[in-house]
């Protein structure tokens, strides 16, 4: 019967002992998850989110604005950016619902820039230049 207690105790205390040596391990840190990051909708979205995140922008992704979504926005420059894909982007339709939704942005402040999936994806530093102008432009008539 004393044996039995001695194997008992003996086997909490190696329980024990191996779950303080699990918690003292040093523990990986995994960086924090951006919440803007993971609304991103297409892969030329969050070529150009990543983009402007490494340029130190604050972004938004998925704005609402009425019944449209701002793709990525600049909200400190009130700069709506749409990227255009070629199959949502093309037919006449949708390029009347993207007219609709232009007037309806500025309508309410926002200056609106449409770059196509073609131009993200060929000519990035392009696109980011001409995000780049527009920003210096609204800096330029703040007043500070």
């Amino acid at each position: 019967m004393v044996g039995e207690y001695l194997v008992f105790f003996f086997l909490i205390s190696a329980a024990l002992v191996c779950y303080i040596a699990y918690e003292l391990q040093p523990k990986e840190i995994m960086p924090p998850v951006d919440p803007e990051s993971m609304k991103v909708e297409s892969p030329i979205e969050r070529r150009l989110y990543d983009a402007l995140k490494f340029r130190g922008e604050l972004v938004k992704t998925q704005v609402p604005c009425g019944k449209y979504r701002i793709d990525i926005a600049l909200p400190v420059y009130r700069i709506a950016i749409e990227c255009d894909g070629k199959a949502y982007h093309s037919t006449p339709s949708q390029k009347a619902r993207d007219r609709r939704k232009n007037a309806y942005l500025k309508d309410n402040g926002w200056k609106v820039l449409r770059f196509s999936g073609k131009r993200i994806n060929g000519n990035l530093s392009e696109v980011l230049r001409r995000i780049e102008r527009e920003i210096k432009n609204i800096e330029g008539f703040s007043v500070n």
